[in-house]
């Protein structure tokens, strides 16, 4: 019988809801929540021998102390195959899942099936890790389709556990992750390039061999009427943070931003603020983080009277934005727009890197 472990959330584990997302990692022996749905679709084929939870918060928050504790629980137990998920559409727990699945197949070898709705934030950085441990199979957008989609992941979960070979992404039902394999077939690459030239030109369908990622087109807002009398505030994807990096970001692939206060500050004082990015050489950023958060400026232009007659919003936003997942920052620029929303800001300052 194949030993299989399923990761959940603090929901999906029949915990709590936003109120249990602070809870640390925990471990069940045997199914539990949504668990119990994969046992049943596992039947004699496997056994669900313990379920790891965790807080969609506390993941993100703790990755490192979160993943390490993952990692332990699932040396002790020794599956043959670990199973996260079902995410459907939401942000935080499919990212957590794929990073999940990523550092399992990683540190222990293991082959790892996930699966969410195909916008969920996690799909991207599941492309951009390529790794041909772990699979996610497409679900529908929320968990009215939970049957459906343990149905799909129980069996191949358990094709993964017998070491089978999975074929290419088109045929096995698995999102890609753009891996390429060299593989034999009875007609030259000429002959197709031609034979999808004619079914282009012909309005018929076709299927590309390689295909190209479509990026979305962002229509600028209107101009500002007066910048002086509006309320501005300031992003950066630079890495600018109070020194020490109290928010632990990454130097790569960050999947939350945060704002620090500047209200009562004139200036960046150097060795009180640093540079957390992995695209380039920090060292001048942290001998003046102007060039990262320019507030000098900022506070020139307030004495000018060319901003901030509104009112200068009172932090700043920032992620490191180097590697960075275009599902990602999609969700994390629709984030920061809610809360510029909430406080009534008027403007954004985009500070390039």
């Amino acid at each position: 019988m194949i030993r299989v472990v399923h990761i959940l959330n603090q929901f999906f584990a029949g915990i709590g809801g936003e109120e249990k997302a602070v809870i640390p990692v925990a471990i069940v022996d045997g199914a539990v929540g949504a668990a119990r749905g994969l046992q049943a679709q596992l039947a004699e084929r496997g056994q669900v021998v313990a379920t790891v939870y965790f807080g969609d918060n506390y993941f993100h928050e703790h990755k490192d102390e979160a993943t390490a504790a993952i990692l332990a629980e699932l040396e002790k137990l020794g599956p043959a195959v670990v199973v996260a998920g079902p995410a459907f559409n939401a942000g935080r727990y499919g990212l957590a899942c794929v990073e999940i699945c990523q550092t399992v197949s990683e540190r222990l070898g293991l082959r790892c099936v996930t699966g969410m709705e195909p916008e969920n934030p996690g799909v991207s950085v599941y492309r951009d890790y390529h790794n041909d441990k772990v699979f996610l199979l497409p679900t529908s957008e929320t968990a009215s389709g939970m049957a459906r989609a343990l149905t799909a992941m129980a069996p191949f979960a358990c094709r993964l556990a017998d070491g089978e070979e999975i074929g290419p992404a088109a045929r096995e039902g698995y999102l890609p992750r753009g891996i390429r394999r060299l593989v034999r077939v009875d007609r030259t690459g000429a002959d197709r390039a031609i034979d999808m030239l004619l079914a282009k030109v012909a309005g018929k369908p076709f299927t590309t061999e390689v295909p190209m990622e479509v990026w979305d087109k962002v229509e600028p807002a209107a101009p500002l009427a007066d910048a002086a009398a509006a309320n501005l505030a300031v992003i950066c994807t630079g890495g600018v943070v109070p020194w020490g990096n109290p928010d632990g970001f990454k130097t790569y692939r960050n999947t939350f931003w945060r704002k620090y206060n500047f209200a009562e500050l004139k200036t960046l004082e150097p060795g009180k603020w640093e540079a957390v990015h992995g695209g380039y050489n920090v060292a001048f950023m942290n001998q003046n983080p102007h060039y990262g958060m320019p507030l000098d400026a900022l506070r020139a232009l307030e004495a000018d009277g060319k901003i901030g007659r509104g009112k200068l919003y009172p932090a700043y936003y920032v992620i490191p934005g180097n590697q960075g997942s275009p599902a990602v920052m999609r969700r994390v620029g629709q984030e920061i727009s809610a809360d510029l929303k909430k406080d009534g800001v008027d403007g954004v300052l985009l500070v390039a890197t």
